[in-house]
């Protein structure tokens, strides 16, 4: 097991799903504020609090599941694991989609900007980040097709057959 064998994208990848499960399970994601003048008590709630808490905890299982295939892929290649698309990177872009999809619906599900916390704008951000940046590892592993050596000058050719 060696750290040679991530590479710069895969630590961006891995550190950005990490923070968005955290974003989605800890941060204040809608903040109500309750009372009249001087008294007056705030309440917060995470992704993966009501209402519609299955998105926040959809959206943190995908995001698990982008830093799991990760890890499972870069530290035992070995291991064979189900894919999307034909590679590992494409299976993780899928997995951040379905993650970036989550907060979205929750976002689209509850739109009132007075009562989301910064814990909804750092989810949006690391959410649109990661979908980004597994795209660009995904690009990045992607085989580069070989183009056909042009044909040498004196080269003979076959005769074509005569009728």
């Amino acid at each position: 097991m060696s750290l040679e064998a991530v590479r710069r994208g895969d630590w961006i990848v891995g550190g950005l799903s990490l923070l968005l499960v955290i974003a989605l399970l800890f941060l204040p994601w809608f903040s109500f504020t309750v009372g009249i003048g001087a008294i007056s008590a705030t309440a917060t709630s995470t992704a993966t609090g009501a209402p519609d808490g299955w998105l926040g905890v959809l959206g943190a299982l995908a995001a698990l599941a982008v830093l799991a295939d990760l890890v499972i892929d870069r530290f035992s290649p070995q291991t064979t694991l189900p894919q999307i698309g034909g590679s590992r990177a494409h299976t993780r872009l899928v997995l951040a989609g379905v993650a970036a999809l989550s907060v979205a619906l929750k976002f689209l599900f509850h739109i009132h900007f007075g009562l989301f916390g910064w814990g909804f704008y750092v989810s949006v951000i690391l959410s649109v980040a990661l979908v980004y940046f597994a795209a660009q590892t995904r690009d990045e592993s992607a085989p580069r097709a070989v183009e056909p050596a042009p044909p040498t000058a004196g080269a003979e050719s076959s005769p074509s057959p005569r009728r």
